[in-house]
């Protein structure tokens, strides 16, 4: 496996990040940005509001991390990685760990 070049020596930094430190306080305020920026369109009222943000949450859920395959900056050379969604990359295909269960839980709340 091939160590690239920035990644401070992991083999796969397009889902390590997923579980660094602060991401759930970055997710959440990206929730609410996107929330209040929909709420600040006229006559959209709040319930329209949360229609919207739910949708756009899980049209980009379904995008990113399920239909969009490898990673940008990965090589040829990696071949299992090139293959899998961003969804099985998240902590080398392990279930059931806390970044899976709070990008599972997430959705279902909002």
């Amino acid at each position: 496996m091939t160590s690239i070049a920035g990644g401070h020596g992991e083999t796969n930094p397009n889902s390590s990040w997923l579980s660094a430190r602060g991401f759930w306080l970055a997710y959440f305020l990206g929730l609410l940005i996107v929330h209040l920026l929909l709420l600040s369109v006229p006559l959209v009222t709040i319930s329209m509001a949360w229609t919207a943000t739910n949708l756009l949450h899980n049209f980009a859920h379904l995008y990113f991390l399920h239909i969009i395959k490898g990673a940008p900056w990965m090589s040829i050379e990696n071949d299992a990685n090139r293959r899998w969604t961003h969804w099985e990359q998240i902590d080398d295909g392990v279930q059931l760990t806390t970044t899976r269960k709070f990008l599972t839980t997430v959705p279902i709340v909002l």
